[in-house]
Formats: structure tokens, sequence, C-alpha cells
């Protein structure tokens, strides 16, 4: 006869919601329901409502951070600013910005050519 299946505590959800909204690592957050943390990964790939609940609060969490921070630049950080820019918007120091969308044409244009030359070449054309 094996074991009984461990599920999560009654308040649960409400466990995850609350830590998970804060910051709180996950190990923290399997301590505070009291279970292993196998366990957990067995109880999030199963359970979807605690699947769901911890990226609902992750997605929570990280749209405080994200307004605070954004908050921050618009009040002149530019610390705040440069990481928005380069997370958000692709910008890289020292290189140029290229965009997905945009046409990148190369041309190849022949050696220097002695004025002598180059009258030749364009005189043939006439």
């Amino acid at each position: 006869m094996g074991r009984k299946k461990i599920t999560l505590p009654t308040n649960g959800l409400d466990t995850i919601r609350n830590l998970a909204e804060r910051g709180v690592k996950e190990t923290d957050i399997v301590k505070a329901l009291g279970i292993s943390y196998p366990t957990w990964l067995r109880i999030k790939e199963e359970n979807e409502d605690a699947r769901r609940t911890l990226e609902e609060a992750r997605q929570i969490e990280e749209n405080k951070l994200f307004g605070i921070l954004f908050d921050k630049a618009m009040k002149g950080d530019s610390t705040a600013a440069m990481f928005l820019l380069k997370t958000r918007h692709g910008y890289k120091e020292g290189a140029e910005q290229v965009n997905a969308n945009q046409v990148n044409v190369k041309i190849t244009l022949p050696g220097s050519m002695e004025p002598e030359e180059y009258l030749k070449e364009v005189k043939t054309d006439e």
C-alpha cells in the first residue's frame, strides 16, 4: 500500500499568491507551504490552479517592478532609463540600433582609378 499523495494545504493558493507577488523565491514558497520541492514540482505539473496562481502572481510582481523602474526613468533617473531602453527596446552600447524590419543593402564599389582610366571608362559609354 502506497503513501497518501500530498496536496496543497487548504490556504495553499493564497500563500502562493501572496508570497509570489512580493517576489519571494519559489523554494521559500515551498517551505511556507510545508511541502518538499519535488512534491511542489509534481503539484505544479498536475494542479493547473497552482501553476496559474504562481504565474499570475509573478506577472503582478513584474508589473509592479516595471512601474517603479518606469517612474524613476520618467523622473530623470538615467540608469533606470538606460536599463529600460536596453531591455525593452534592444539598445546596445557601442552598436547602432538595427530594427528587425530594416532592409540592409550592401554596395561594393570598384577600387580607385587614375583620372585617365576613369575618363576612358566614362567616354566608352557615349
